[in-house]
Order: structure tokens, then sequence, then C-alpha cells
């Protein structure tokens, strides 16, 4: 009982300190108190969109048959507890990863900041704010869209009384969360490399090309596992089962 409250304050805790962090970074990242309220709008969206994927599960699994159902219940018990404890730790891991590079990529942005006030900016103003606005907006945004959710995420992994009743529901929200969440950062990475939209455009295509290569290789893994099933699948010939019973007399002989 005792290790069960302290492990409960203990994600308390860590959760409030995980939202100051996101105070921190709308603090820090920007000098406009207007660009702010965006941060912290864009993470109530995050958790809005969480909520609703939550939903969205939940109404799946509640509209099932019974027969569906029954096969769920079925899964969920045969499936292995360090199976979903060890996917916990990957997302939380995923999470951690993902906040600590956004966190530093919008304090510390592309372009590095003005040193001084000049004509049209102050010291501390992003570089390339003033010189590729468009550029800047998509890859600060995209940043702080992937920092909010890693963060989200981070917090909602800690409490496991929450994930107590449909952990496999959780982790699955949790895991769609984690793919949005580095598809933002790859949003930011397009637009904060290059000067020129064109380099963002060969960025993607990149990473469109490594999708394709795994997308066959995943689709030509899968043939080869559904003919090996089929082969096991099916009877015997009548010259395998010739074969057979002649190399079991010829075993018995020998015996």
């Amino acid at each position: 009982m005792r290790k069960a409250k302290a492990s409960h304050t203990l994600s308390v805790c860590t959760g409030v300190g995980l939202f100051a962090l996101i105070g921190a970074y709308a603090a820090g990242s920007t000098q406009h108190l207007k660009t702010s309220i965006y941060i912290f709008l864009l993470v109530a969206v995050v958790l809005f969109f969480v909520v609703a994927l939550l939903t969205g599960f939940l109404v799946k699994k509640g509209g099932n048959t019974g027969t569906i159902n029954k096969e769920t219940t079925k899964t969920e018990k045969t499936e292995d507890k360090r199976t979903r404890h060890a996917k916990r730790k990957y997302l939380m891991l995923l999470g951690i990863l993902v906040a600590s590079v956004t966190y530093q990529a919008g304090l510390t942005p592309p372009g590095g900041t003005w040193q001084s006030n000049g004509v049209g900016h102050e010291a501390g103003d992003p570089v390339m704010h003033d010189n590729r606005r468009a550029r800047y907006l998509a890859f600060f945004y995209s940043n702080s869209a992937s920092f909010a959710a890693s963060v989200v995420v981070i917090i909602l992994l800690l409490p496991k009384s929450l994930q107590k009743d449909n952990e496999s529901l959780w982790l699955g929200a949790m895991n769609t969360m984690i793919v949005l969440d580095l598809l933002g950062l790859l949003g930011a990475y397009a637009a904060g490399t290059g000067r020129g939209w064109k380099t963002s455009v060969y960025v993607l295509a990149l990473v469109f090309a490594v999708l394709f290569y795994i997308a066959v290789h995943v689709i030509v893994s899968l043939f080869i596992d559904l003919r090996r099933q089929e082969n096991d699948t099916q009877p015997p010939t009548l010259g395998q089962s010739s074969r057979e019973n002649g190399e079991q007399l010829a075993n018995t002989l020998q015996q």
C-alpha cells in the first residue's frame, strides 16, 4: 500500500514537473507573449486529440460483438506482461528522446539569434524568422507540436492505474501519438535544415523512399510467412505419404 502511494505521488510530481517544462519551453522559445499563448493552445489541442483517440479506441472495443470480445479477452490474457512492460519502456524512451531534441531545438533555433538590436528585430529574435519567415513558422510549430505530444505521452504513461483496465488500448493510443510525434519532428527537420523549399522536398522524397523500401520489405516478409503457413497446413500428397511410410518401414527393419 505504501509503495503504491509512493509511486502515485512520484507520478504526480513528475507530471507537474513536465507541465512546468512546457511552460519553460513556451517562455524560452520566444520573446512574444502571443506566441507563448499559441504554444499553450497547441498543448490543449494535443490533449484533446489524445482524449478523442482514446475515446475512439474504447468505442471501437465496446461496439464489437460478444464473440469478438471473447477473442479479445483471450488475446489479452495470453499476452505476456513483460511484452507490454517492454512496450511502455519503448514508448517512454522515444518520448523522452523526442522531448529532449525538440526542447533544445526550440531554444536554439536553426540559424541562431540576433546578438544585438537592429532594424526590424531585437536581440534574441531568431534570424530565420526575419529572413525566411514561412520556413521558420513551419519549423517552429512542427517542433512545438512534437515537443507537446512527447511530453503528453510521457505524462500519460506514468500512472499505471489509468492503464489497468485497458492497457492494450492505452498503449495503442500512445503508439499512435508517438508516430505523429515523430512525423512532426520530421517536418521540423525538413523545414529547418535548408534555405529553400527545394531542399525540404528532397528530404521528404528521401523519407518516402525509405518508407517505401520498408513497406516492400514488410509485404515480402508477410508473403513468405503466409506461404510457409500454407505449406505447413496442407495435407501431405500421395507421393510424400508413400515416401514417409517407406522411410518408417526402413527404420523399423534396421532396428
